[in-house]
């Protein structure tokens, strides 16, 4: 077998589907799932915050077990605000995303540093 027989990988026609209607869906669902990102009428980004934080006081920081009901909390409102993109949770998967988040070390220090930043 000489190296001029090789034959390339795949048929004989194209490897991916090229047609019109399926670049145009494409094309369709990512200007929806973009339109669903972008602010709403202003050039400026909204200032959100999260309405949580306002029952919430700086002492309570230093207490572990307070801290972790701070931060569930607002992970679990940051899951409800967010659900128009995500889609509707049962309430056991509700539970299940705000346990696993609120454990996770990234998400719990970055809630942390952004709590001990707006509490006075």
């Amino acid at each position: 077998m000489g190296i001029d027989n090789i034959k390339p990988p795949g048929g004989p026609g194209p490897f991916v589907d090229s047609s019109a209607e399926t670049a145009s869906t494409r094309q369709s669902s990512f200007a929806e799932a973009k339109g669903k990102l972008q602010f709403s009428g202003s050039a400026e980004p909204a200032t959100s915050s999260l309405g949580v934080v306002s029952q919430f006081s700086r002492t309570a920081l230093e207490d572990p077990a307070k801290r972790q009901a701070m931060v569930r909390a607002c992970v679990s409102e940051l899951i409800e605000s967010h659900q128009n993109l995500t889609g509707s949770l049962s309430g056991a998967g509700k539970e299940s995303l705000v346990d696993f988040l609120s454990a996770d070390p990234l998400v719990r220090g970055q809630i942390e540093n952004y709590l001990q930043k707006v509490l006075v």
